[in-house]
């Protein structure tokens, strides 16, 4: 990653610490459509109200994804779901992912969820 990309996602990233707004179902699927998600997006400026003020853990799996709309990759084997929030190129392949991961049990119960970062 070049330097004025590199500060660019710093600074991209401190506007997203300091400028959180409440999660919008249409907002948050308007996000996912097919384009490339780009920085700084709705979803990632979404997900601290989401994660904080929502009972995400303890939901049923058909009502999170009423809340959320289908996920970007669904895992049925490891019990895993996944919805991007931020994806970064550099040129051709991403260099910056964030994502929203969320685990669920047999009886389709969500029992966990956690933000992952990448930097290639």
């Amino acid at each position: 990653m070049r330097r004025i990309e590199k500060i660019s996602l710093i600074l991209t990233s401190i506007v997203f610490i300091s400028c959180n707004i409440k999660y919008d179902k249409m907002k948050w699927l308007k996000d996912n459509d097919g384009d490339p998600i780009k920085l700084p997006n709705e979803r990632g400026l979404m997900l601290k109200d989401l994660t904080t003020n929502y009972k995400l853990i303890g939901l049923k799996y058909s009502k999170l994804i009423d809340l959320l709309g289908d996920p970007d990759f669904v895992d049925s084997t490891n019990s895993e779901i996944i919805y991007k929030i931020t994806v970064h190129y550099d040129m051709i392949d991403p260099d910056y992912i964030k994502d929203l991961n969320f685990k669920f049990n047999k009886d389709s119960t969500i029992t966990s969820f956690e933000i992952t970062e990448q930097e290639r």
